[in-house]
């Protein structure tokens, strides 16, 4: 089925993203992101693009995702004084639809307008790097990296993927010129390559349940690249064991923090020797 991306700027366009916000999130209409805000950022520097679909539903005039961001600023890691960034505020494609590469087609427009606005090339977003997809997504495939962790930045959020659980999100950096971001959905970034015997892989556990268990131990930070690991599905062991799933915020919490403060960065999120899946830091060169 065909996708075409649109620019959003009418009241309906509005109202779609409003319907799949909803479908996705399973928010109430009171905390929906109101058509006022939505016009607002859109005609005053911001984007909004939805993604629409053949076979998309009806009651959202075809629309299965969208895209959300506007200006800000921002000092960069490394550096002192804030400069124009964009803010990617939320991308989303409706689960019936995922998995087509949508949320690639949104966020390669949006590189494609940001450019084209010629005021950055610097986008930041947040995310919940206990969800694997995500990090697979934002981190090896779209080339963004990471050295900045907020704990529970929103606060408490009462939606059904974020309820009971603190907000705590990675902070990425998306350079747009950078040569691991693609230009089309066919260009991948150049293939990394980690050697195991290289690199300290934290180690899991695994649980009779079949769940991983995180395993607390001193980080080694020597300078050698960190493989921090990654739950296999976050959201089932949300759904079967809230205290395990606790147990990995508070474990990728402390790993990060402590890790990032050492001057390691976030850089790749790959699949290592048939262990699973890990977040790849490694540190800057001085």
């Amino acid at each position: 089925m065909g996708v075409i991306i649109r620019t959003i700027k009418d009241i309906e366009g509005c109202h779609h993203i409003q319907i799949v916000e909803k479908l996705i999130w399973a928010d109430d209409d009171e905390i929906l992101i109101p058509t006022h805000v939505l016009i607002t950022v859109a005609k005053n520097g911001g984007g909004l693009l939805g993604a629409y679909a053949d076979d998309g539903p009806a009651e959202s005039g075809g629309m299965v995702g969208f895209a959300l961001w506007w200006l800000g600023a921002g000092t960069p890691h490394g550096e002192q004084s804030q400069r124009l960034k964009v803010c990617s505020h939320i991308v989303g494609v409706l689960p019936g639809w995922q998995g087509r590469r949508i949320g690639l087609q949104l966020k390669l427009a949006q590189r494609d307008a940001v450019l084209a606005q010629g005021l950055t090339d610097w986008v930041t977003w947040t995310y919940d790097p206990l969800y694997r997809a995500n990090g697979v997504f934002n981190i090896h495939r779209l080339g963004a990296t990471c050295n900045t962790y907020y704990r529970n930045v929103y606060g408490e959020m009462q939606d059904i993927l974020n309820k009971g659980m603190p907000s705590d999100r990675c902070q990425v950096d998306w350079r747009l010129n950078d040569p691991h971001v693609p230009r089309s959905l066919d260009d991948r970034p150049p293939p990394r390559t980690w050697d195991p015997a290289q690199m300290h892989i934290l180690p899991v556990s695994r649980r009779t349940d079949g769940f991983q268990a995180p395993v607390e131990t001193m980080l080694p930070l020597d300078g050698a690249p960190l493989a921090a690991p990654i739950p296999d599905d976050i959201a089932a062991i949300r759904a079967a064991d809230s205290a395990l799933s606790l147990a990995w915020r508070f474990y990728l919490r402390n790993v990060f923090e402590e890790a990032f403060a050492a001057g390691y960065t976030m850089g790749d999120c790959a699949s290592l020797d048939g262990r699973g899946w890990f977040y790849v830091l490694t540190q800057s060169q001085k």
